[in-house]
């Protein structure tokens, strides 16, 4: 899986398909449905023994959904086709419509509560059920009766199979009814949507599987620079035989505080653990006795201050970061008024590539005058929800329902670059999107996002861009995580495990 389209650019494709190749609506339902079709013959051969049942309504998507079931029954495959929702038929919808009564193929109509008991018994003995409703059109909740039709299809443990997205869930937001379609498994036609992988539409999604339909890959509408990060397309920092440490970059960690001197101090070894040729832990000059025994590969340096006032002397402190390619601040900084004016000469004047995580970004949202430098080309941000919402002002819930909307209006406003940490990790600027989906309920633990900011530093430090750096390190994280899960519980990986198994096979 790499491209992920807008419901938008789904359609804008369609159209410039049909406009400029002359290649009709109906060539591309019958290309989406039969591609469908073949794929379900080929995975789920138990259908030869069944009941196929596909509940549909009158748009496209219920026009793949009879091109699927005309192809199914045409292989001798028992289908029922069962209307749950009336709406006016699309021209190539309402063709395939006719073409599968011309066939007999078994048709029902249960709009309403007296047909639920009728269509309780048919679900309750197919042996698949597949969703071909509303598709990417979906906006909106779903009736109390298509509530419960959905309900009553989700009991079944017999494969439960979506047509480009299940019903209910939005195909931009991933948001729906808690009653919508589950799927086991997704077809997304041609590719998936940001539903799919977002919000509750990817925990309904299941199995994502793409469906290609001739769509001309020229006319993506830099829909290119949307991606979801895969084994395919990872990328990491190349390594040489003859190179030495100067090749790999110097990161700098900048962070810790009394009480607070572990999250530096995982930033500083994850950065080393993912190929940093040097990596300098900065903190307060009365933190270096918390930081001498943290390891030998790991430089200290005091930060340098004022002697009548205590904070950081900005001057000499200015000269020590000439020398970093990389800076990760914020890392258990802590939020007085050093940390700050810490935080305000790395902004204002460290032209090395910056990582603001955690205390950084609350001052950051605390603090306008600092929201000011937001829109430098070398600075990332990395919040969680919580953290993205202390920057843009609006509820962690309305964050969750609409995360690209919320983005694109944050990065618009300001023009920074964030790397929104969740279930699905997305990063964005004004010209890419890309998501992460890896991981697991291992990385739920105080320690995982200093971890991430010190890859992402070295990753940086090492050449890599902005974009390329951030995705790619929590892709990293995600997959260590994974791959810890395969010896032992979730529960029990710790940020100091990920970051001692980084990279290992």
């Amino acid at each position: 899986m790499a491209y992920v389209l807008s419901s938008k650019q789904m359609k804008a494709m369609d159209k410039r398909t049909i406009k400029d190749f002359g290649l009709p609506a109906r060539i591309l339902m019958e290309n989406a449905g039969n591609g469908c079709a073949d794929y379900l013959l080929a995975t789920y051969p138990e259908m030869k023994s069944g009941m196929v049942t596909i509940l549909h309504g009158c748009g496209n998507n219920s026009g793949d959904g009879f091109v699927i079931a005309r192809k199914l029954f045409l292989a001798g495959i028992n289908v029922t086709l069962v209307q749950v929702h009336c709406s006016k038929f699309s021209e190539e919808s309402k063709a395939n419509y006719d073409l599968c009564t011309k066939l007999n193929i078994l048709m029902l109509e249960c709009l309403d509560e007296t047909c639920l008991g009728e269509l309780v018994h048919i679900t309750t003995n197919s042996c698949m059920i597949i969703d071909a409703v509303f598709g990417i059109g979906f906006h909106g909740e779903l009736s109390d009766y298509l509530k419960e039709v959905f309900e009553h299809a989700n009991i079944s443990n017999k494969p439960r199979i979506a047509i480009d997205i299940p019903s209910g869930i939005n195909a931009d937001t991933g948001a729906g009814d808690n009653d919508a379609f589950r799927a086991t498994e997704t077809l997304c036609i041609h590719a998936p949507k940001f539903g799919s992988i977002l919000n509750q539409g990817r925990i309904y999604s299941g199995k994502l599987t793409t469906i290609k339909i001739s769509i001309f890959t020229d006319y993506k509408d830099n829909a290119s620079l949307s991606l979801v990060i895969d084994e395919e397309n990872c990328e990491y920092p190349t390594r040489y035989e003859q190179a030495n440490k100067g090749d790999y970059g110097r990161v700098v960690i900048i962070g810790g505080s009394p009480g607070f001197s572990g999250s530096a101090a995982m930033a500083a070894k994850a950065a080393l653990r993912s190929g940093a040729g040097y990596c300098y832990l900065m903190s307060r000059p009365e933190m270096e006795a918390h930081y001498y025994h943290l390891s030998p590969e790991i430089m200290f340096r005091a930060i340098p201050e004022y002697p009548e006032t205590g904070l950081p002397d900005e001057e000499k402190l200015r000269e020590l970061l000439k020398q970093a390619d990389s800076v990760v601040i914020g890392c258990g900084m802590g939020l007085d008024a050093y940390a700050q004016n810490l935080l305000k000469i790395v902004l204002q004047y460290c032209k090395a590539r910056i990582v603001v995580d955690a205390d950084a970004i609350r001052l950051i949202a605390d603090n306008k005058d600092l929201q000011q430098y937001l829109n430098r080309r070398y600075i990332v941000l990395t919040p969680h929800l919580g953290e993205f919402s202390r920057l843009c002002g609006k509820s962690i819930k309305a964050i969750y329902m609409d995360t690209i909307g919320e983005l694109t209006k944050y990065i618009k406003k300001t023009k920074a670059q964030i790397l929104l940490k969740g279930y699905t990790t997305v990063f964005a600027n004004d010209n890419y999107l890309l998501f992460n989906t890896s991981g697991n309920d291992g990385l739920a633990t105080g320690g995982s996002g200093d971890v991430l900011a010190g890859i992402i530093g070295s990753f940086l430090a090492q050449g890599l861009y902005i974009p390329t750096a951030a995705i790619n390190a929590s892709y990293l994280l995600g997959k260590t995580a994974e791959k810890l899960s395969e010896t032992r519980l979730p529960a029990s990986i710790l940020p100091s495990d990920i970051i001692d198994n980084l990279f290992v096979k």
